[in-house]
């Protein structure tokens, strides 16, 4: 229950580092990091670690390697050539992908399988925190139960009203004042 009296999920022992930047309850995962609580090792595309992409995300870091991600116009998100395609030109775009500094654009495209297949850049000037992607829950006769896997994948936003039944995995922003780059004139080629 929170201070409100709302029934909500929650962990037996929860911390305020268990909840995200609107109340919304975090998976809980254990990272490796180095001596300045920063964390470190390589990505693992497939694991995606809820603590560190909600820290990329949260502060605008480089998914590789946790550095600042802006640059002098922006700030970089790729995205799959599906997703991109997905979009129309001056439309927000949703992303749960941390940005990626110059330094990191080619090495995460040769790391990402994903994005090995076809990718589009976008820079964007101005993002905001948009909402969740995790697993949905419900309080049902029987207790706590988890609805279907089918509905992991969608993102919930900010102010929905079944996020306090939700675990969420993944942070998402909303791009906007954006424009659609060519990574060749972010980073010419070595």
């Amino acid at each position: 229950m929170n201070a409100f009296g709302s029934v909500r999920l929650a962990y037996r022992n929860e911390t305020p580092a268990d909840r995200g930047p609107h109340g919304e309850l975090w998976a809980r995962c254990s990272q490796s990091v180095d001596a300045s609580g920063s964390p470190a090792g390589k990505p693992q595309w497939r694991l995606v670690n809820p603590a560190r992409q909600l820290a990329c995300m949260r502060q605008l870091r480089c998914q590789i390697g946790f550095c600042t991600a802006e640059t002098d116009r922006g700030y970089v998100f790729l995205a799959g050539s599906a997703e991109g395609a997905a979009h129309r030109g001056g439309e927000p775009v949703r992303t749960a992908q941390p940005p990626v500094c110059l330094k990191h654009v080619r090495p995460a495209i040769e790391l990402c399988p994903h994005l090995r297949k076809g990718h589009v850049a976008f820079r964007a000037r101005a993002t905001s925190l948009w909402g969740v992607v995790g697993s949905r829950y419900r309080l049902s006769a029987l207790g706590l139960e988890p609805l279907p896997a089918e509905h992991d994948d969608a993102p919930v936003p900010y102010g929905h009203p079944q996020v306090g039944w939700f675990l969420a995995s993944q942070l998402v922003r909303e791009l906007r004042d954006y424009e659609v780059v060519n990574l060749d004139d972010l980073v010419p080629a070595t």
